[in-house]
Parts: C-alpha cells; sequence; structure tokens
C-alpha cells in the first residue's frame, strides 16, 4: 500500500465509519455539511508525506474505489481490521496500562483509566467520572459524570455490548495537548512535534496554536528561565515518553500519521494518553501550517460561509467555525 499517492479527502466522519464497520456509511446531515464546506482543507497535506485521507476505513477503501482507484494501492480490509482495533479506545486502555508500568512514574496520571463490558458499581470510586464509547471524534459518544443521578441518566447509553472506557474527569486540567507522530514503511517512528489544542470539558474541537515548536513547549513546561530546574525535569519525563511511544508504537502493523492526546494538571502532573489517533489530526495540520506560514498567521483556508463551515488561521489559531 502507497497512501501517499492517493488524492487526499478530509472526512472527519472516519471514526465513526470505524463504528459502523460498513463499506456504505452515511454520517449525520450536519457532518456530511461539513466535509462538504472543508473538502479545501485536504489541499494543505495533499501532495506532502501525509497525502491521502484523514483516516481510513471500510468506507473510505469503498470511496476511493469509488473515485477509480486501483485495489493494489488501497489498504486490504484485513489492515483496515487491525486499525478498527487501534483506534478503539480499550487499545488505548491497554496501552497506557503497560506505559504506566514501565514508566512507573508519580507524575504521570491515567491509573484510572480502564475498559469496562458493563457498569460496574465497585468501578465508581469517586466522581467526577467520564465516559467513552469506542470509536467516537471531538466530543461525541463522550459523557461526563459529576453525580450519581447523572451516571443513571447514562447507563442507557453505556450498555452497549461493545464496552466503553472510565476514567477519572480531571478537573483540575490547564492545558490540553498532544504527541504527533508518523510511522513510516519500514515501522520507523519519527516525531513530529508537539501540538498544544483547546477542547471543551467533553473533548469538543476549539483550536490548536499554530506556533513554534519553543512556543508550544513554552505552553506545556513554561519558560526554561523561570524554574530552570523544574523545566528540566518535565522536559526529560516528556522525552521518555516520546521514546516510549516511539519504541512501542513500531510493534504495530499501522503505517502513517497520529496523534496521542495528553493533559496536564495545575500541580504539573501529566496524563499521557488519554486516547491515540490512528490517522491525520488537527494537531498535524497545524504543525505543516506553521512550516509554511510561520507563527501568529492570519488566512482563510476555506472559503468563509455565512450558513456553513469554515476553516482559517487567526492570529495563530487554527479554528473551524460554524
Amino acid at each position: 500500500m502507497t497512501p501517499n499517492t492517493l488524492p487526499s479527502l478530509f472526512n472527519p466522519s472516519n471514526d465513526m465509519a470505524l463504528a459502523a464497520n460498513v463499506r456504505q456509511y452515511l454520517p449525520p446531515k450536519r457532518i456530511q455539511q461539513m466535509e462538504a464546506d472543508l473538502a479545501d482543507l485536504a489541499q494543505v497535506w495533499d501532495g506532502t508525506l501525509f497525502a491521502g485521507p484523514w483516516g481510513w476505513s471500510l468506507a473510505t477503501k469503498q470511496r476511493y474505489r469509488r473515485m477509480g482507484i486501483a485495489d493494489d494501492l488501497l489498504p486490504s480490509d484485513e489492515w483496515i481490521a487491525e486499525l478498527r482495533r487501534l483506534s478503539s479506545r480499550e487499545f488505548a486502555c491497554r496501552y497506557i496500562r503497560q506505559l504506566l508500568d514501565e514508566l512507573n512514574d508519580t507524575r504521570l496520571l491515567g491509573h484510572e483509566m480502564r475498559w469496562c463490558e458493563r457498569l460496574d458499581p465497585t468501578l465508581l470510586s469517586s466522581f467526577p467520572l467520564i465516559f467513552k464509547l469506542p470509536w467516537s471524534s471531538s466530543g461525541r459518544g463522550v459523557m461526563v459524570a459529576q453525580t450519581p443521578s447523572q451516571l443513571s441518566r447514562l447507563s442507557a447509553q453505556l450498555s452497549a455490548p461493545t464496552g466503553f472506557l472510565i476514567d477519572r474527569f480531571h478537573t483540575g486540567k490547564v492545558l490540553d495537548f498532544a504527541m504527533e507522530f508518523f510511522i513510516h514503511p519500514d515501522a520507523t517512528v519519527q516525531f513530529l512535534g508537539y501540538s498544544v489544542f483547546q477542547a471543551s470539558q467533553r473533548g469538543a474541537y476549539g483550536f490548536n496554536y499554530v506556533e513554534s515548536q519553543d512556543e508550544l513547549l513554552r505552553r506545556i513546561i513554561g519558560d526554561r528561565d523561570g524554574d530552570d530546574g523544574q523545566f528540566r525535569q518535565t522536559e526529560e519525563l516528556l522525552d521518555r515518553l516520546i521514546a516510549y511511544h516511539q519504541e512501542h508504537l513500531a510493534q504495530t502493523a499501522y503505517r502513517g500519521p497520529l496523534g496521542i492526546d495528553m493533559l496536564m494538571t495545575a500541580d504539573g502532573r501529566i496524563h499521557p494518553c488519554l486516547e491515540i489517533n490512528f490517522r491525520m489530526n488537527m494537531g498535524i495540520l497545524a504543525l505543516l501550517l506553521h512550516d509554511r506560514h510561520g507563527s501568529h498567521a492570519t488566512l482563510q483556508l476555506t472559503p468563509p460561509r455565512p450558513n456553513g463551515f469554515a476553516a482559517s488561521v487567526e492570529d495563530g489559531k487554527l479554528l473551524i467555525t460554524y
């Protein structure tokens, strides 16, 4: 498979298509409109290392077939099935358990994150809690319960046979960020850089900063000229996480772009793996835009639409507006 020879597609409904696991998938109308309005976003990564779809699924493969792309340029159904397994939050739960065991650092959060087949009351040791369905994106399929009565109202949604992720809802969060990678055909895992973004409490996308790595690292761990000892300790922990991801992601069958979402709390602790997005994402898009336009740029990426979606960079922030 050589995905970098394919025309690029912006298909953010792909995570929902992975959940459906069918060749003929029709997203909700609002998502269809978003994909149509923001189709020009694909021009940002077309012709680059990342060329191809935003994400792979059986539905994406079928879409390329309808475009006349030969099967030998497309991934096999077996490869997509494995990608679907990796993209499930169940895999992320297993991944973080091993990570926390191997790195064994008290500054790392996520010990409460686990995969559940049913709502077991013994797991609900404290509120607030966050629940996530296996495949979802930008806040869809993510639920927060801050009281037992709220949890009771969610019980029907959490009774699906596929299971769900449960984690502590970190009210002390002060920063959303991610590590961005690319896995090459020879299984080399390249660290592309950090991305820093803003999301709602339930994960709905806000914006990404389009800034240099130095500027983004300053947002993550502060100013090197401040508490230099604390800076070095946090930077060393992040370097250990990067090395861990490079070693363990190389063992997967996936090849292509991916991002690992993380958060930091007010006391400086880090949740190292909220989820793993085995696909193109807004963080990598922000890295590409910075490479081309520098920090604090302002530009229109898709046509402005008074009654639709539009993408732009405004004073160094990558925005999707409606």
